[in-house]
C-alpha cells in the first residue's frame, strides 16, 4: 500500500512539473548546443523521463541531454517493460523510446501517452 501511495504521489509531483514547464514555454529537449527538434506530444514526455532520471541519480535536470526518441509500436501495455506479477492488456501500442544521457550515461525509457517508464539495464 506504502508503494502505491508513493506511486500516486510521485505521479502527481511529474504531472505539476510538466505543466509548470509548460507554462514557462522551457525547452527541455537541448542537445549540447542545438535543440533536438520534436513534436509537440513528445516534449512533455522527454520533460517526464528528465524528471524521473534526476531523481534517480540526483543530476540536475538541465544536465540531461536528449540523444534521441523513436517512434515505435509496443506489443502490450507494459511499454516492454513489464513487472513481476502484473497482468498487462495485450495490444499494440503505439509510443516512444527515448534515449537520454546523464553524467556519462545511456538510459533508455519508454513512453506512451502519459506513461514514462526506465528501461532497466542489463
Amino acid at each position: 500500500m506504502n508503494q502505491w501511495r508513493s506511486s500516486v504521489f510521485l505521479g502527481a509531483v511529474l504531472i505539476g512539473v510538466v505543466l509548470i514547464l509548460a507554462a514557462c514555454g522551457g525547452n527541455a529537449t537541448e542537445e549540447a548546443g542545438s535543440p533536438l527538434e520534436l513534436p509537440e506530444d513528445t516534449e512533455s514526455l522527454v520533460t517526464l523521463a528528465k524528471f524521473d532520471l534526476a531523481l534517480r541519480t540526483g543530476q540536475d535536470i538541465e544536465n540531461i541531454v536528449t540523444k534521441s526518441i523513436e517512434e515505435t509500436l509496443f506489443d502490450d501495455s507494459s511499454l516492454g517493460v513489464p513487472q513481476p506479477g502484473v497482468e498487462y492488456e495485450a495490444m499494440i501500442t503505439p509510443g516512444y523510446i527515448i534515449t537520454l544521457s546523464a553524467g556519462g550515461e545511456i538510459y533508455e525509457y519508454h513512453a506512451s501517452g502519459a506513461k514514462v517508464v526506465q528501461v532497466p539495464k542489463e
